[in-house]
Parts: structure tokens; sequence; C-alpha cells
């Protein structure tokens, strides 16, 4: 039997992710097996067990595939962006998102209390965010684009639980238009709305300069 090069297999793991998450977020975990992301493929189910012993195994590696994309689009922006645009960043991403796909994120949450392995996912998960959070608001102050007084955990911890608040609101019925334009305020309000304000006046002349 010709050897699987790591390459296709690493791509092919990601395609069983991707196809999980979305069955998944359309029928639940629940109510998904095997055979539905198999068949959501167009593979055999002995095909998808190559790379994952169970479903529980799959879930796992979802879990811990979450904070990927946000930190590719967001954390890469620090310290570039500004703290606001960052901070609007964020809820943009997950805006993005279906309704199915944040309840997922939800049902496997409510999935802690049973299930170590996943507990540990989402622990790691929200470690290394914080972590990477404190570290952009850090950075921010030290460049002098954020205000300097607030501790960095602390507004890092702020954000964290703030977005996932207004996630919760998005899937129990609250306009998305509002959410972003309570969640920018928010941000003034956290970041400071002096320094929010003064930098999206000079990004504005910025741009007027270079259209001239």
């Amino acid at each position: 039997m010709p050897k699987v090069v790591p390459e296709y297999k690493e791509e092919a793991k990601k395609k069983i992710l991707s196809a999980g998450r979305e069955v998944m977020s359309r029928k639940g975990y629940r109510a998904t097996t095997m055979d539905d992301i198999a068949e959501y493929i167009g593979v055999s189910k002995a095909a998808l067990y190559q790379y994952f012993s169970s479903k529980d195994e799959l879930v796992i590696e979802i879990v811990k595939a979450y904070p990927e994309q946000i930190r590719e689009k967001t954390m890469s922006m620090y310290p570039a962006a500004t703290p606001l645009d960052a901070w609007i960043a964020v809820l943009d991403f997950y805006l993005e998102n279906d309704a199915e796909q944040n309840a997922l994120f939800f049902e496997l949450l409510s999935m802690i209390p049973g299930n170590p392995e996943i507990a540990k996912s989402f622990s790691e998960n929200m470690q290394l965010g914080l972590q990477k959070a404190t570290q952009g608001v850090a950075e921010q102050q030290r460049l002098g684009l954020s205000c300097p007084g607030g501790d960095p955990r602390t507004i890092a911890l702020a954000i964290l639980s703030l977005f996932h608040g207004l996630r919760v609101l998005s899937l129990v019925g609250v306009e998305r238009d509002e959410l972003r334009e309570r969640w920018i305020e928010i941000g003034k309000i956290l970041l400071g709305e002096t320094m929010a304000s003064t930098e999206r006046s000079g990004k504005r002349k910025k741009g007027e300069r270079k259209q001239v």
C-alpha cells in the first residue's frame, strides 16, 4: 500500500474538520454521526476512521481549531492596527458566521462537565487567547496607542467576557447592527474614548492626504 505523504494527510484532516463543523452546525453535535460526515465529504466512514477514532476525537480537534482563525485574523493586526480597529475586527469575524455555527460552539461548551478532554481543550484555548490578548493590549500601551492606566490582563479578560456575551445576545435575537454599534461604544469606553476618537480622526486625515 502506498504511503500517505504528511502534507496530504494534513489537508485531509482539515477537510474532515471543516466538514464535521459544517454538518454539526446544521444538525447539532448529538444528532450528527460519522456516517453523516462521511456522506457530506463523499468518502466511506472507514476513511474517516483513518484520521479520527471516534466522533469525540473529531470534536476535540474541532475545539482545538476554533482559535486559529480568529488569531490569524486579529492577532496579526497587533501592533499595527489601532486598538479600536482590532476590537471591531474580533466581532466582525464572528458576525460573519451564521447562527448555527455560533450555536454549535455553545453546544460543545455545554459538554465540558461530562467530557474532561473537551474541557481541557476549551481551557487551553481560553488561556492562550487570554495570553495573546494581554500581550496585544500591553504592546499597544507601550506604543502609546491605548490608554496606559489599565492593567493589560484585566482589559483582555473584559474583552473576552464581553465578546462571548455578545455572541449569546446574537443567538437570542438581538440585531447584529445594534450589537456592532454597542461593541464599538464599549470599546471606546474600555480603551479610552478620546484615544479612540483621535486615532480614527487621524486615520481619516491620512486617507484624505493620500487621495490628494
